[in-house]
């Protein structure tokens, strides 16, 4: 198993893992970092690229969820933080989740944003593993890599009126350093139909959960309610004009959001 990649920000004593999405990566949550950091300077920030997502060859291309999880809980260890918060976006929402209920001890406090506890209706996950084997081959043919960025980049999900109208660009440019191939394995084997649902096991998370959505994502806000519903200990925060890609559309208001929620606790 490859190690992880991460940037670390801030010195404090108490630590949050910080997730990113498909294609994304660690700088991803940069900005929200700085202003998190003046809310609550106390805390120091583990911004984790995903495998298959860094530009360096770390022999590490895609592990499964379960792998994954094993590896954040080997990282905290090996750090000497005994525990830390996780908070994941969309896919890191995902796989954060998976590793805060396999390891409740290491991970007590549990943040998603624009995330989903996976796909519980066996027809929509059969469909959703067709859809992703499909766009996995178009990444595999050595096609034109911008276009599907793109075409991603307009996927209804993502609209939303917080986005500037040069953020494709950016978007773009910064996304067309990852590897194709690599985003193909991460996207079958990270696919939503594949990875198991958690709708059952959210009551038996004895950890703080804090959900995240954009006021006009609402198919993940409608998501983030059911989540909070399920989790023994939970609480859900719209956020005002935003839309599903909150990282980019809103960090200040997600970084104050984080800080409050967190430092209730302290």
């Amino acid at each position: 198993m490859g190690r992880l990649k991460f940037h670390s920000r801030g010195t404090g004593g108490s630590v949050l893992l910080c997730l990113h999405g498909f294609l994304g990566e660690g700088s991803d949550w940069a900005e929200f970092a700085d202003a998190f950091l003046v809310h609550a300077p106390e805390w120091q920030l583990a911004l984790i690229d995903l495998p298959g997502h860094s530009e360096e060859n770390l022999g590490w291309i895609c592990p499964s969820a379960d792998e994954f999880s094993q590896s954040l809980r080997d990282f905290v260890a090996a750090e000497g933080w005994g525990t830390a918060a996780i908070a994941g976006y969309s896919l890191g929402g995902r796989l954060g989740l998976q590793t805060a209920l396999s390891f409740p001890e290491a991970f007590p406090v549990f943040i998603g944003v624009s995330t989903t506890a996976g796909i519980d209706d066996e027809a929509e996950r059969a469909r959703r593993v067709d859809s992703d084997s499909a766009l996995a081959s178009r990444l595999r043919s050595g096609g034109d890599f911008a276009g599907f960025l793109r075409e991603w980049w307009h996927q209804p999900v993502f609209a939303s009126p917080a986005r500037l109208g040069d953020d494709l660009e950016r978007f773009v440019t910064s996304r067309q350093r990852r590897d194709p191939v690599r985003m193909a394995a991460c996207l079958e084997t990270w696919s939503s139909g594949r990875m198991p649902s958690h709708w059952f096991t959210l009551p038996f998370y004895p950890g703080r959960t804090l959900m995240l959505s954009g006021e006009v994502d609402t198919k993940y806000t409608a998501t983030a309610e059911r989540m909070q519903a399920g989790f023994q200990n939970a609480e859900h925060m719209v956020v005002p004009g935003a839309g599903h890609q909150l990282l980019m559309e809103k960090p200040q208001e997600v970084a104050r959001a984080m800080a409050a929620f967190l430092n209730q606790y302290k």
